[in-house]
C-alpha cells in the first residue's frame, strides 16, 4: 500500500423515498476514497415520521402505538449500526489487508442478511490469488497457445509469492507487490527485457480481468505501476527479427539437395512467407478450411478466421503456394505433421519445423553475420549470430509484411491478409525498413515535385569504371544474405533469382504438348508472363562498382571461367525461350560494363548469341 489511508468517515442514513406517504427503505451511507456507498439496513419508516436532522425515526404521543413500536425498532437498529460501524473501522485499522475490501466488510456489518453477493466474495477470498488468476486466464484468454503462456505467468508469480513469504490472496496484492515482483525477476535471473515485462504485464492483465469480473471484484489498483524501461530504439527492438529478401526465398525454394523432412519444412516455411500467416493458421489453408470468393475480374481469394485474434484474413494464393498445396493434397505430411488433431503432436512438430528450417537455410547459404541488440535486465548488449540461426516460423510473417511494403503494397491493404485491425503492429513490430528503403521512398516522392528550382532531383550517373582485380574473383563466395538488399542490377547477376525464372520458363516450354492427366499441357500464358517479367528486368540500371564486385565474388565458385560459363548458359536459355534480342543484348552490354565479361569474351558471346537469334528467327 503506497498511499496514506484515513478511515475518518462517518455513517449517515437516508430514505429511499421522501414524498410518498408509505413505508420506505432506510439506507446507510458512507464515503471512502471519493466514492459513496449505500446499504439497505433492512428496516423501513414513513417519510413523515423521519427526523432528517437527528437521523432517527420519531417517537410521539401523536402517533399510533404500532407506529411507535416500529420506529423504536428502527432507532434501536440505527444505534446498533453506529456502534458496529465504529468497531469495524477499528478492525480495519489493525487488518490493513482488508481495507481494499472495505465495502464488503461494511455491508456485512450493516446488513448480514444481504448474503448472496457477500457469500460469493467470501468464497472467492478463501481461494488463492493464483487460482483466481488461473481462472481468469481460462475464462478470458481465447487462444489456446496464449492461454498456456498466461498460465505459465501465474506459475512464476506463485513461485515469487512463496519465495517472498507473501500471502497468496487477492487482498495481499497491490502496486508495491507487483513492482517488487518485477525487481525479483530481474535479480533472480536477468533475462531479455521483453520476456520480463511480459511476465509482469501478463499478471496485471489477469488482475484487471478479476477487477471487472462481477463475481470477484478484486478491486486491485494497477494504474500506478512503474515498469522497467526498454531502453532500446524501435529499430534495435526489431534487429533480431530479420526479414528475408525475395532472392533468399528463391534460394531456399530452389535448393535441391534436401532430405524429405527438410523438403516438407521448406515448403511449409515458403507458404508462410508468401501468405503472411502465423504457423497456427497454416493447417486451415492446407486442409482447405476456408471460404473461396470469386471476384469480378475472375481472380479468387480465400478467407478464414485466424486463431489468435478471431479476426478475418483474406488472402490470394500465389502460384507457388498452389503448387505446394497440390503437392501435399493427396499424401499429406510424413515428417512434419501440423494437420493432426492431437495438440501435443502439433507442438512437437512445430518445434521440429523450427529446427529443420534453420538446417535448410544454412544449406541454402543464408550464413551471413547478423548484428542485433538485446536488453538483458537493464543492460543493453550487442550480439551476433549467423542469419540461419535466427530464422524460425515467425520470420515468415516479418518477411511477408516487409516484402509487401517494399513492393509498394499499402499497409492498409497488407493488413487485409495479416488480419490486423490497423497498421500499428506493422509499424511497431513487423515492418523492417533499411536506410535504403527509406531513402528510395523519399527520392521517389521528391521526383514527383514539378516546377521548382531549389527542390530538384538530379539524374544519377550510374556509368562507372568497374575494372576488377582477378584475385578478388577467386575468393570464397559471399553469402546472398550479406549483399545489400536494394540492388537494381540483381536481375543479371543473382542467378538464384533471375536464372530461376529463366529455368522455370525453359522447364514449362519443354512440357508443352505432353500429356498430363489425359490432357495436352499448355503453358503459353505462363511462359509469356515469365518472358515479360524477364524483359522488364533488362531495363534495370547498372549498380555502383562495389555492389557489382560483391555479386561477382558471390557467384564465383573458385574459377572465373565457371562464372563466365554460368552467364553464357543463362543467355543461351534466354534465346531458347524467346526473350527479345534487345533485352538479351542489354544483359550482355551490362555484363561488359560491370566487368563480368572482358572485351574478348564479350565479343565471343555476342557473336554466338547473334547466330542463335538469326537461326531462331529463321525457324
Amino acid at each position: 500500500m503506497s498511499e496514506q489511508v484515513f478511515l475518518d468517515f462517518s455513517l449517515n442514513f437516508n430514505l429511499r423515498q421522501t414524498k410518498k406517504n408509505m413505508p420506505t427503505i432506510i439506507y446507510a451511507l458512507f464515503t471512502f476514497r471519493g466514492r459513496q456507498y449505500k446499504v439497505n439496513i433492512g428496516a423501513k419508516v414513513y417519510p413523515t415520521q423521519w427526523n432528517k436532522r437527528k437521523q432517527i425515526a420519531t417517537i410521539s404521543n401523536g402517533q399510533t402505538r404500532l407506529d411507535n413500536r416500529n420506529n423504536e425498532i428502527v432507532n434501536k437498529k440505527i444505534r446498533s449500526l453506529l456502534a458496529i460501524f465504529e468497531e469495524k473501522k477499528n478492525y480495519l485499522c489493525e487488518n490493513l489487508e482488508r481495507i481494499d475490501f472495505l465495502f464488503e466488510e461494511m455491508r456485512q456489518a450493516i446488513n448480514p442478511n444481504l448474503k448472496t453477493r457477500y457469500t460469493i466474495m467470501k468464497d472467492n477470498n478463501q481461494l488463492s490469488a493464483t487460482l483466481i488468476l488461473s481462472q481468469m486466464a481460462e475464462k478470458n484468454i481465447l487462444s489456446e497457445n496464449s492461454r498456456k503462456i498466461y498460465l505459465g505467468y501465474v506459475t512464476a508469480f506463485k513461485e515469487y509469492l512463496e519465495a517472498k513469504g507473501i500471502s497468496n490472496s487477492l487482498s495481499a496484492i497491490n502496486t508495491d507487490v507487483l513492482e517488487d515482483y518485477q525487481q525479483f525477476l530481474l535479480e533472480r535471473n536477468p533475462v531479455k527485457i521483453k520476456t520480463l515485462l511480459n511476465k509482469v504485464k501478463g499478471i496485471v492483465t489477469l488482475i484487471n480481468h478479476a477487477n471487472k469480473d462481477k463475481a470477484i471484484k478484486a478491486n486491485i489498483n494497477t494504474n500506478g505501476i512503474t515498469y522497467l524501461e526498454d531502453k532500446r530504439s524501435k529499430e534495435q527492438k526489431k534487429s533480431k527479427q530479420v526479414p528475408l529478401t525475395e532472392e533468399q526465398l528463391l534460394a531456399i525454394y530452389n535448393y535441391a539437395d534436401l532430405r524429405p523432412r527438410e523438403v516438407e519444412a521448406r515448403d511449409l516455411f515458403i507458404c508462410q512467407c508468401l501468405l503472411g500467416q502465423r504457423i497456427s493458421d497454416l493447417p486451415k489453408i492446407f486442409k482447405g478450411e476456408y471460404t473461396i470468393t470469386k471476384l469480378e475480374d475472375g481472380n479468387e481469394v480465400i478467407s478464414f478466421i485466424v486463431q489468435k485474434t478471431t479476426e478475418e484474413a483474406t488472402l490470394y494464393l500465389f502460384p507457388v503456394v498452389k503448387e505446394i498445396l497440390e503437392r501435399y493434397k493427396e499424401t499429406g505430411f510424413k515428417y512434419i505433421d501440423l494437420l493432426t488433431e492431437d495438440e501435443r503432436i502439433v507442438k512437437k512438430n512445430e518445434a521440429k519445423l523450427n529446427r529443420t528450417i534453420k538446417q535448410v537455410c544454412e544449406k541454402a547459404g543464408l550464413d551471413s553475420d547478423i548484428n542485433y541488440v538485446e536488453q538483458i535486465g537493464s543492460n543493453i548488449t550487442k550480439k551476433r549470430k549467423k542469419l540461419f540461426e535466427l530464422i524460425h516460423t515467425q520470420t515468415a510473417r516479418h518477411t511477408f509484411i516487409t516484402l509487401m511494403c517494399r513492393l509498394g503494397i499499402p499497409k492498409e491493404d497488407v493488413i487485409i491478409a495479416t488480419a490486423h485491425t490497423d497498421t500499428t503492429m506493422i509499424d511497431d513490430v513487423y515492418l523492417h525498413e533499411t536506410v535504403n528503403d527509406k531513402g528510395t521512398r523519399l527520392i521517389n516522392s521528391l521526383k514527383k515535385i514539378k516546377g521548382s528550382t531549389l527542390f530538384k532531383i538530379e539524374e544519377a550517373n550510374n556509368m562507372v569504371d568497374t575494372t576488377m582485380n582477378e584475385e578478388e574473383t577467386v575468393k570464397k563466395p559471399i553469402s546472398t544474405a550479406s549483399v545489400t538488399n536494394n540492388i537494381t542490377f540483381d536481375t543479371l547477376l543473382d542467378t538464384q533469382f533471375f536464372a530461376s525464372k529463366i529455368n522455370k520458363a525453359v522447364e514449362l516450354q519443354s512440357q508443352v504438348g505432353h500429356l498430363k492427366n489425359g490432357k495436352l499441357c499448355s503453358y503459353d500464358n505462363e511462359i509469356t508472363s515469365l518472358i515479360s517479367e524477364i524483359e522488364k528486368f533488362s531495363q534495370s540500371s547498372t549498380p555502383d562498382s562495389d555492389v557489382a564486385k560483391q555479386y561477382v565474388k558471390q557467384l564465383s565458385v573458385g574459377k572465373q571461367s565457371d562464372l563466365h560459363d554460368c552467364f553464357r548458359e543463362m543467355i543461351i536459355k534466354c534465346v531458347k525461350i524467346g526473350i527479345s534480342k534487345d533485352a538479351i543484348m542489354q544483359f550482355i552490354n551490362k555484363a561488359l560494363e560491370i566487368g563480368l565479361l572482358d572485351k574478348e569474351r564479350f565479343t565471343n558471346i555476342k557473336e554466338i548469341i547473334t547466330a542463335l537469334l538469326d537461326k531462331r528467327n529463321q525457324g
